[in-house]
């Protein structure tokens, strides 16, 4: 993928994070691969309490790979990700992404402050904001409350971390691309009607060695998944803007909801409606 546009980090600067109010209470379905949206309590929080670092590409999050992770780190612009493995010095990464609006790091070992495992670093130039843990943690004493919406939070990025595993034990090669792709869109994307088929509008999704560890997959397979999803006319790249074809979605976002617990489940929300949750 071609270094992105100033108009591409704008466009990624709107996902979808007004997920938190009355009407659904937080039940915004758990995506595969990257960070769920974080409440506005925590992330106002954060914005306010915490020191503006500004990462490179592949820039440590914390500073250096070995730093201990003792800050929550939230992504203000950008892309970051986790990984299990190195990106960049080892064939098969496990990786996950955080984009503006999601947890970097720190929500791993929080409460138990044991040593975390992977490391934490910029996949595009990123803006983080850093908060000690300590200071959030003296919170939750105070407010068991509060403490409570952490615990949620941090519990969902957990979920979603879960799933992205299981689904590269479950899924083929094209099924988890299309996995992805949806995470992405019902982060970012817009519904058009084309043709009289509805389409989804998102920014270009990440691709390269980023994406291929995300997938497992090779740079070959990957391309291999992207041309056939092309040449079946569902897939379509414009610049920094792509369009999926709705319908190529919706078996594989039922599939991850199969995934899901039956029993005490929120009621769950059809896929079409989750693209009017507002920006």
């Amino acid at each position: 993928m071609r270094a992105p546009s100033e108009n591409w980090f704008k466009e990624i600067e709107q996902s979808r994070d007004s997920v938190f109010n009355e009407e659904n209470n937080g039940t915004f379905p758990i995506y595969p691969w990257l960070a769920p949206a974080l409440h506005p309590k925590l992330r106002s929080l954060i914005d306010r309490w915490g020191v503006v670092r500004e990462l490179n590409a592949r820039e440590p999050v914390l500073g250096e790979i070995t730093d201990k992770v003792d800050q929550l780190v939230l992504v203000r612009s950008g892309i970051t990700a986790r990984i299990f493995g190195s990106l960049y010095h080892q064939s098969s990464p496990a990786m996950a992404f955080s984009v503006p609006g999601r947890l970097a790091c720190g929500n791993l070992n929080f409460f138990s402050h044991r040593p975390c495992i992977g490391s934490y670093v910029a996949v595009v130039p990123s803006v983080v904001v850093t908060v000690p843990q300590s200071l959030v943690m003296s919170m939750c004493h105070s407010d068991a409350d509060f403490a409570l919406l952490v615990a949620s939070e941090f519990e969902k990025i957990s979920l979603s971390d879960r799933l992205g595993f299981g689904l590269l034990a479950q899924l083929d090669n094209e099924s988890r691309f299309l996995a992805f792709l949806l995470s992405w869109a019902v982060t970012f994307g817009h519904v058009e009607m084309v043709d009289d088929e509805d389409w989804v509008r998102m920014p270009l999704p990440l691709r390269g060695d980023a994406l291929r560890a995300v997938l497992n997959c090779s740079s070959a397979t990957l391309d291999r998944c992207l041309a056939a999803l092309k040449q079946k006319g569902d897939y379509v790249v414009e610049g920094d803007v792509a369009r999926v074809r709705l319908a190529r979605l919706k078996p594989i976002n039922r599939l991850i909801r199969n995934f899901e617990e039956k029993t005490n489940e929120p009621p769950r929300i059809p896929l079409m409606n989750l693209f009017d949750c507002i920006f």
